[in-house]
């Protein structure tokens, strides 16, 4: 059995997510059901959710594993960055 549902949103989110759609070759209600199979499949939001950037994120993982590069001079950073 298929219902009817109302969504309320602000016209600039309704206008974006439907171009993201589109591009996808789906129209805004098969997205909306797209996201919540997703939601169902990760029983969850189907996203990280965090109120730090996500570049943070991945730097501040990168510097505590050690993985990072630390050069002795700007020369040797630019050198670095050219190669």
């Amino acid at each position: 059995m298929t219902k009817t549902y109302s969504l309320r949103l602000d016209e600039k989110t309704r206008d974006d997510a439907k171009k993201v759609f589109d591009d996808l070759g789906m129209d805004f209600s098969t997205g909306i059901k797209v996201y919540l199979k997703q939601v169902i499949k990760t029983n969850g939001i189907p996203f990280e959710l965090s109120n730090r950037s996500s570049s943070i994120d991945r730097s501040l993982k990168e510097l505590k594993a050690g993985d990072y590069k630390s050069f002795n001079s700007v020369d040797d950073l630019f050198d670095d960055l050219n190669n």
